[in-house]
């Protein structure tokens, strides 16, 4: 291995580290609880060397949160494209329930950085949109194409992935947040097979 080679691999391992100790403090503190000396001791760095892998810490409160969110996200995506393709709405949607609430169950951490990213207002409103909207475009895209295939009601498309999102959203909450999966835990399949059903179906026989 080159020594140019060498200096690039340590590099890239300590930004890694780093990465790691800002998802356990921030998601434990929040971004205003959490300053750079305790990323730096937990990452076991100098803040110096902190900062030259983020300008600040924002930036890395941010590829911390676009990390987390991505991963294991292209899984789904995968599944959900071929079931657009073959406009199967329900493999569509389990697939999108499944795949969010098995990234949020295995890691707590990422409602609960969303959730600070939004309360401590520390990214500009433009940042948090965009990074929404990108997550939402394969949903909308996907109800839009059935609402102009005839087989969804016409409305708003963006409400019905609001609707959506908020009952899986909403579940993560109460599970994770609110501490209800100590009082009980579901099965993960099942409840996205169910909210599926009320999605597309409703509650009346």
């Amino acid at each position: 291995m080159t020594a140019k080679r060498k200096v690039s691999e340590i590099t890239k391992v300590r930004r890694q580290e780093i990465l790691d100790a800002a998802e356990k403090l921030f998601s434990q503190k929040g971004f205003t609880g959490t300053t750079t000396k305790d990323l730096a001791a937990k990452a076991g760095v100098h803040e110096a060397v902190l900062f030259r892998h983020f300008s600040s810490k924002r930036d890395l409160y941010r590829a911390t949160l676009e990390l987390k969110i991505s991963r294991n996200r292209n899984s789904a995506l995968e599944q959900m494209e071929r079931s657009a393709k073959s406009r199967d709405d329900r493999a569509f949607f389990e697939a999108l329930a499944t795949g969010l609430l098995r990234r949020f169950e295995e890691d707590p951490s990422i409602p609960r950085l969303i959730l600070y990213s939004a309360l401590d207002s520390h990214e500009p409103p433009k940042v948090t949109t965009e990074r929404q909207l990108r997550v939402e475009q394969p949903t909308l895209d996907y109800i839009s194409k059935r609402m102009r295939d005839g087989a969804f009601r016409r409305m708003d498309p963006n409400h019905a992935v609001y609707a959506f999102g908020a009952m899986l959203f909403g579940y993560i909450v109460r599970q994770q947040i609110l501490g209800m999966s100590r009082h009980k835990t579901h099965d993960r399949n099942k409840i996205a097979k169910d909210f599926v059903t009320i999605f597309l179906e409703g509650m009346l026989k």
